[in-house]
């Protein structure tokens, strides 16, 4: 018998609150429709183009499934800043277009963004 751990929606949301997990805040926005949600934000190696094995930075957001459950190509999403326990801006707020969405069927969905 087997038995799954994943992580439950309390888990889910202390990874995302914006006080004392990871997340910052961002305006999710599908059709001229606009949503708050919370993101973690990263800058990760991605390929640049399949095959070639050039890779580069690119910013991908995560985020909960339930919050942005139809995300898709060209949907946009603005950034709050980041910033550090003192209030030091990291990285200023920053608006992105989605290109490329990947759910992995846990409540999670990364968003692969470029900046506008």
């Amino acid at each position: 018998m087997s038995q799954f751990r994943l992580e439950t929606e309390a888990d889910m949301s202390a990874y995302l609150d914006i006080n004392y997990g990871h997340a910052i805040t961002a305006t999710y926005t599908r059709n001229d429709i606009d949503s708050t949600i919370n993101i973690i934000l990263n800058n990760e190696y991605v390929e640049q183009e399949e095959g070639i094995g050039v890779e580069a930075l690119k910013p991908i957001a995560y985020c909960r499934t339930v919050d942005a459950p139809n995300a898709s190509y060209g949907d946009t999403l603005a950034a709050s800043a980041v910033t550090d326990i003192e209030g030091n801006v990291l990285k200023a707020a920053q608006t992105y277009t989605i290109v490329n969405v990947q759910t992995d069927r846990t409540g999670f969905t990364a968003m692969e963004l470029e900046e506008v």
